[in-house]
């Protein structure tokens, strides 16, 4: 029988079928595994040293971060976490603007290593980007505002110019992407609500002008007042009047009761009284020459005697002489009443004036009672106005001392290290080696194997049993062909 002739049958090999076949197939095996791993070693040493420049930034929360309406200086939203500023600003550093910017600033020369360049400048560009996208790595940290950077390159001076060209790159273009460009339409605006502004100032001037009101406030205000004031001087006025004519009544009554004329002056009629005493002088003088029962001497008694009968009636005095004259009483209520009549004319004219003030002021107070909500509108609208025009006025002046201070430095973004060409190179031959070794040594195999199963015929005995599952009596060597 013979062992290596055609079957119709797939042979079945058992492992150390396999391994056996496989020394049979050594040579060509370790053939290829030896051009293999040459061509592999070759190409590893081709290779050359990367050199890793690393940098670090401080991520702080800014002001560029926090809502703040375009209108109005209140509702301010909530702060973002640093988790999610560190990762916006990492966007920023991997933008596709800021490794532009970091080519045209080195120059695409830079980043051409000496292979084939492209004509096209553009196409230069584009490469020279890629080349920077490629050694860039940004890596941020969960919950930590600490970016780190590393740029990969055969050249460590080229590593660290890159790496600090990016940095400066970078804080120069997130200026501009967080750059207030709200000022000039502020401005804009300013300016519109300064014209708004002297608009209503004329409507409002012409308002008070044509009203004849030089501050409507303090108009109505002062004119409250006046009334009050005139209205409580009315009421006083108007008591004083009743006390002047009610005064006057009682000086006319009392006048009417009291006589005009009265007498002044009056003289008496004593002659008989007189005549009495002039009788007794006489008796006297007779009784130093008489006795007293004379006959002058009882003469003169008996007149005396009738003229005291006489005396004794009542009717021996009487008024001699009578002068009459204006009743000073009299004159002084007539005075009195002429001067309580002039008081009250006096009030009653004062109190006409205090009338006429009163519906005057009513009228005013009316006119401005209905211009108040027109004066309302153009006050408010000039108030409104002025409001805005002073919080569109600080807006501005912020922004403009933010933007100096952010041109200034005062950012939100530190650097922490800059980067510094790396002293010491990575190479990866001596892992690339051991996989071009692994490499060589598993398609060796592998040609190995294909050799081993694609091969046709019974080559061992075992497989021959195996696969017929008959067993193999004797084995004969092969003739030549």
């Amino acid at each position: 029988m013979r062992l290596n002739s055609r079957a119709a049958a797939r042979p079945r090999y058992g492992v150390l079928d396999v391994v056996t076949l496989l020394f049979r197939e050594l040579v060509l095996m370790v053939l290829v595994f030896v051009v293999l791993f040459a061509l592999g070693a070759a190409a590893v040493l081709t290779l050359k040293k990367s050199f890793t420049a690393g940098a670090s930034l401080f991520v702080g929360v800014g002001q560029e971060y926090v809502y703040q309406p375009r209108v109005g200086l209140s509702d301010r939203g909530a702060p973002p976490t640093s988790a999610e500023v560190t990762q916006s600003e990492a966007a920023i550093l991997n933008s596709l603007e800021v490794k532009r910017r970091v080519v045209r600033a080195m120059g695409v020369e830079s980043f051409q290593e000496g292979g084939a360049v492209p004509s096209d400048p553009v196409k230069q560009e584009e490469a020279a980007v890629r080349a920077v996208g490629a050694g860039l790595d940004v890596s941020v940290t969960p919950l930590s505002p600490v970016v780190g950077l590393t740029y990969k390159s055969d050249d460590p001076d080229l590593s660290a110019r890159v790496l600090n060209t990016i940095i400066d790159q970078y804080l120069t273009y997130r200026r501009e992407v967080f750059q207030d460009r709200a000022t000039p339409a502020i401005q804009t605006q300013r300016r519109a609500f300064e014209d708004e502004l002297a608009a209503a100032d004329r409507a409002y001037e012409d308002f008070l002008r044509t009203n004849n009101i030089g501050d409507f406030a303090t108009a109505k205000a002062t004119l409250g007042a006046t009334y009050q004031s005139i209205f409580a001087e009315r009421m006083a006025v108007q008591a004083q009047l009743n006390q002047a004519a009610q005064r006057l009544n009682t000086l006319a009554a009392q006048q009417r009761r009291t006589p005009a004329e009265i007498a002044l002056q009056q003289d008496l009629n004593i002659s008989a009284q007189d005549q009495i005493l002039q009788l007794r002088t006489q008796r006297e003088e007779l009784l130093s020459r008489y006795q007293a029962d004379a006959q002058p001497v009882r003469e003169i008694e008996t007149r005396i005697a009738q003229l005291q009968a006489y005396v004794g009636t009542g009717t021996a005095v009487g008024a001699k002489e009578v002068r009459t004259g204006p009743n000073p009483v009299w004159v002084e209520l007539e005075t009195t009443r002429i001067n309580a009549q002039a008081e009250r004319d006096a009030l009653a004219a004062r109190l006409a004036v205090l009338d006429r003030q009163v519906v005057d002021l009513r009228t005013r107070q009316s006119q401005l009672t209905e211009l108040e909500s027109r004066n309302a509108t153009l006050a408010g609208n000039r108030e409104v106005l002025t409001a805005s025009i002073r919080e569109f006025q600080q807006r501005e002046t912020q922004s403009r001392a933010d933007n100096e201070l952010v041109k200034a430095g005062a950012d939100n973004v530190t650097v922490i290290e800059r980067a510094q060409p790396p002293s010491k190179g990575k190479s990866l031959k001596a892992p690339l080696m051991i996989a071009a070794f692994l490499f060589a040594g598993f398609t060796a195999l592998c040609v190995g194997l294909i050799r081993v199963f694609l091969r046709r015929g019974f080559v061992l005995p075992s497989t021959a049993s195996r696969t017929l599952q008959m067993p193999v009596l004797a084995v004969t060597p092969m003739k030549n062909a």
